[in-house]
């Protein structure tokens, strides 16, 4: 409300924007003297718990006292009613801040290759300054970096300025309890999607998105559905910036690859380190031509490409399965389909739905050339067993079997004995129950979704140990979910796989 004393000290005068975290208006700090940035975040969708965090988080954020980074210097809540702000507690978190002149990075584009690195290098100081201080942004994106006329006597060009650290984490979850992610995805980093541990190279992945917006005039990775897109920062690989504008130096061009890279130890470990490589890049720069990047993605481009074309309601019916797989009803799906269908892209859709939900997603693949018998089983297991901070209490007899079915697993488990040799069809059926109870330690912790693609060119162990999974799990109630991808043209009369569809459809364990 324009002219409220807001705690007796700040005046609201005039909105300068709404969005989905509040309202942010023009203010005057009656006690200092000075104008400033008021934003009132919107306190419905914040729990007593969430308001104290982000709070918290803003007073941390405060302590950042840099050039490139927009000053917070009050934080607070107060007894306001604001339409649609409200909170049921009758108070209302706001934040007081630098009030910064200028357009935000989504609406004033760098127009030349040479000032795309000048604002990069500027928002890697910004970074590099927060992440010594072990606060990490979270949400960077071009929208929060804002681009400010550089005072008078100090020259024509602008300062860049990030704003709102810190704060997208305690205004939303990754997941509405209705399946919606919440928040901007395009500039996501993988362990941000998926909950994961994270430091200061999430920030270096939403760099370089940016980074390859700019230069390429896209997105790496776009689509009309959240879900699709964190599955394309999840899976997907990087067609590199160079592809689009072949003016981007190599250098540049493998830079953004690089700070792209899935796994948070393949990019670069620090801004600092981005920013000397801009730098080097800059200097070669100066001894030739600079390049103008291109027009950057419009509104309607980011709604069409990547769109999951023809396979909306089988996204739908498969979401709708996994949610009664979750819920203790385990389930098997198979997914039919010529190649180039779009097979792979639906079951990549899943299992983000599924890891962003909290579950465990394991894949196995199938090959034409054929492979190790139990092959997409044994490298389920391996996902589920092998990497840091993967630890389940199994037997060893248990063990043992894994270790049969998984070689490499012997150096984790140095001490486990061979279990005793039994005749093939024994053998067999306690291969399947250690796999099951596998499974069942897993979903201890949380429910599993297993994938195994083009299931035609599967070994005939694999197919029944994973129709003895989808029995087991039914008659227990399992949070599993079993995807198997397969092609019905290579399915003759003898497939093993066609008289696993038989059996399947005979006992109802599976959907088409």
């Amino acid at each position: 409300m324009i002219g409220t004393l807001l705690n007796d000290r700040y005046r609201l005068d005039a909105e300068l924007g709404r969005g989905g975290m509040g309202v942010v208006y023009r203010a005057h700090d009656t006690l200092l003297d000075r104008s400033v940035a008021v934003k009132v975040l919107s306190g419905s969708r914040l729990t007593a718990e969430g308001r104290s965090r982000l709070l918290n988080e803003a007073r941390a954020a405060a302590q950042l006292n840099h050039p490139n980074i927009v000053t917070i210097y009050d934080a607070g809540e107060a007894p306001l009613d604001l339409t649609g702000l409200t909170d049921p507690s009758g108070l209302i978190p706001f934040i007081v801040m630098e009030l910064v002149e200028g357009e935000s990075l989504f609406g004033r584009r760098p127009q030349t290759l040479d000032e795309v690195l000048a604002v990069a290098r500027e928002v890697c100081a910004a970074l590099e300054h927060a992440h010594t201080r072990a606060i990490v942004h979270r949400d960077l994106k071009p929208e929060n970096v804002v681009l400010s006329p550089l005072p008078s006597g100090e020259g024509p060009g602008v300062r860049v300025k990030l704003m709102d650290f810190g704060l997208a984490r305690s205004l939303s979850s990754r997941l509405t309890a209705e399946g919606t992610i919440v928040g901007t995805v395009f500039y996501l980093a993988p362990e941000l999607a998926l909950g994961q541990p994270f430091d200061g190279r999430a920030d270096l992945y939403a760099l370089g998105v940016m980074l390859y917006e700019l230069t390429a005039g896209r997105l790496p990775f776009t689509a009309d559905d959240p879900l699709a897109v964190i599955s394309q920062h999840l899976h997907a690989p990087v067609v590199p910036p160079g592809t689009y504008n072949s003016g981007i130096p190599p250098a540049l061009d493998a830079l953004i690859v690089r700070l792209l890279s899935k796994r948070p130890g393949d990019r670069p470990t620090a801004a600092a380190q981005v920013s000397d490589a801009l730098e080097r890049i800059a200097e070669e720069l100066r001894s030739g031509a600079t390049v103008s990047p291109l027009s950057p993605i419009t509104a309607l481009e980011r709604l069409v490409l990547g769109r999951l074309m023809g396979r909306e309601r089988e996204l739908a019916q498969a979401k709708a399965i996994w949610h009664r797989a979750a819920s203790g009803e385990a389930q098997l799906l198979l997914v039919s389909g010529e190649p180039g269908i779009g097979k792979t892209r639906l079951v990549r859709e899943i299992a983000t739905f599924a890891e962003v939900s909290g579950a465990l997603a394991l894949a196995g693949e199938c090959y034409a050339e054929g492979g190790a018998p139990y092959g997409p089983v044994a490298q389920m297991i391996q996902g589920a067993l092998e990497g840091e901070g993967k630890t389940v209490a199994l037997p060893a007899l248990v063990l043992a079997d894994l270790i049969t079915l998984v070689p490499a697993l012997r150096a984790r488990f140095p001490d486990v004995p061979p279990n005793p040799r039994l005749n093939p069809q024994a053998e067999r059926q306690r291969l399947f129950e250690s796999v099951t109870a596998l499974c069942v330690a897993l979903t201890a912790n949380a429910p599993i979704l297993l994938t195994v693609e083009d299931a035609h060119w599967a070994d005939g162990g694999s197919l029944l140990m994973l129709r003895h999974l989808a029995r087991r799990g039914r008659a227990a109630k399992l949070p599993i979910l079993v995807v198997l991808t397969y092609r019905e043209v290579d399915l003759d009369e003898g497939h093993p796989l066609n008289d696993m569809l038989i059996d399947l459809n005979r006992e109802r364990l599976a959907t088409r």
